[in-house]
């Protein structure tokens, strides 16, 4: 008798220890696991189906049984290390975290899809994003929200605030056609409301202030855009046609080796040249 009550009391143990593993509540993970699996096959088509109808439809049941799964409780808590093809981060506040993904069209394009699952403790709350590149207009000077968003994939947050109000920036990709790739710096904010809002005219470029950047070069070269924590700065590098003929031509744009940087001062991202020589004194290589 002893034994059993003993052993009973050893599996209460762990199960507790099992529900409050690293300080997280780990409640209803074996379910959220088990859709987990079935999350990473769909993902795996959307990238690797033999057709266009293959991929399309497994985005559509994956973006399915994605938002079920982000409904569940403790959900936010579980990290989906076996889907590879999505990009999932959260910022250091811990308020939300985002996911992107993209969906390749026999045409060359891509569409975008995206959620954004907020972090909260008796409720849950998702916002999805929804790809509205292809007709949106002034795409670098307007706000827009999950419903008309600049589709991309995101591969960097940074959160920042500027009197009291919280910001986050993004860094993404979007392979926009077989000729050109773009690269984006985003800003996402909330609304009095608690609503995502994405853009807003704080970036300072050489005077011509935008809510967004937005950087288009030849679908063969790599494009170094990233946040860069130690120094509190963007670096981009710069890409340039081959020739002054070839100017607005974006396909045929390719770095030259030279790297420009945004550095953050009073509200605004202002872009200042050469990076690599002149960051530690910017003032005197501000873009006109």
């Amino acid at each position: 008798m002893k034994k059993i009550c003993f052993i009973s009391l050893l599996l209460i143990s762990v199960n507790a220890f099992a529900k409050s593993l690293n300080g997280k509540d780990t409640t209803n993970f074996d379910s959220i696991r088990n859709l987990e699996y079935q999350l990473e096959g769909l993902s795996n088509n959307i990238i690797n189906g033999e057709d266009q109808k293959t991929r399309i439809v497994s985005t559509y049941y994956f973006i399915q049984k994605l938002k079920s799964v982000l409904v569940i409780k403790n959900s936010f808590n579980y990290n989906f290390t076996l889907i590879k093809t999505v990009s999932i981060l959260k910022p250091d506040d811990n308020k939300f975290r985002i996911f992107t993904w993209n969906l390749l069209l026999d045409s060359g394009k891509y569409m975008y899809f995206g959620v954004i699952q907020m972090n909260q403790k008796d409720s849950v709350k998702i916002f999805g994003l929804y790809d509205s590149s292809h007709y949106i207009e002034k795409i670098s000077y307007n706000t827009f929200d999950n419903r008309h968003w600049v589709g991309a994939l995101y591969y960097q947050i940074h959160q920042y605030k500027y009197k009291k109000k919280t910001k986050y920036l993004l860094m993404g990709w979007d392979g926009e056609d077989a000729k050109v790739n773009r690269k984006i710096i985003e800003i996402l904010w909330f609304d009095d409301n608690g609503n995502p809002q994405f853009g807003q005219p704080v970036f300072d470029n050489g005077g011509n202030i935008q809510s967004r950047m937005v950087f288009t070069f030849a679908e063969e070269a790599t494009m170094l855009l990233r946040y860069e924590k130690d120094k509190n700065v963007i670096v981009l590098a710069n890409t340039v046609p081959p020739n002054p003929y070839l100017k607005g031509k974006f396909q045929y744009y390719l770095p030259d080796g030279s790297y420009d940087f945004f550095k953050f001062e009073k509200g605004f991202w202002v872009r200042y040249m050469d990076f690599y020589k002149n960051s530690k004194n910017p003032h005197k290589y501000r873009l006109e």
